[in-house]
């Protein structure tokens, strides 16, 4: 009973971890707990967020303190925020965030002045998307495989 808590405590620090998140924990998922590779998906979705929320907790609390805020002004461009006000931004963080990073992708748009409201959505459609490929391949790689 301990060791299958210790397993899915593994699945919630694989899905939230920012370098390999989802690519690693929907397989363990399928590996180690013998959970339907989409089922992981649909639950790590939301945990991989969490990174985004931590890297937007993390600046604002950062924007309170003076020297901060001053050392980011003075190395903000006014070509990052002109990029992130493109028309096309929303679709760019769909097909990308999720390769990028979403954290880092939430650090570079806090950056340019984006407020978070503005790029939740697509990080959390690219994570979408992203999950459900990786649980895709999980399910018919391996089938495919065996047919060669």
């Amino acid at each position: 009973m301990v060791t299958m808590w210790v397993a899915y405590a593994g699945f919630v620090a694989l899905a939230v971890n920012p370098f390999g998140g989802l690519l690693i924990a929907i397989p363990y998922a399928k590996a180690v707990l013998d959970v339907s590779p989409w089922c992981a998906a649909l639950f790590g979705w939301p945990l991989a967020y969490v990174q985004v929320l931590f890297v937007d907790v993390l600046w604002k609390t950062l924007s309170r303190i003076g020297w901060w805020q001053r050392l980011i002004e003075r190395r903000r461009t006014p070509r990052l925020e002109r990029i992130a006000s493109s028309r096309y931004m929303f679709w760019m963080l769909v097909l990308f965030a999720a390769f990028l990073g979403p954290w880092l992708v939430m650090a570079v748009m806090r950056y340019a002045k984006v407020p978070h409201r503005r790029i939740a959505v697509p990080i959390a459609l690219s994570l979408g998307w992203n999950a459900m490929g990786i649980a895709f391949l999980s399910v018919y790689a391996p089938r495919l495989l065996l047919r060669l």
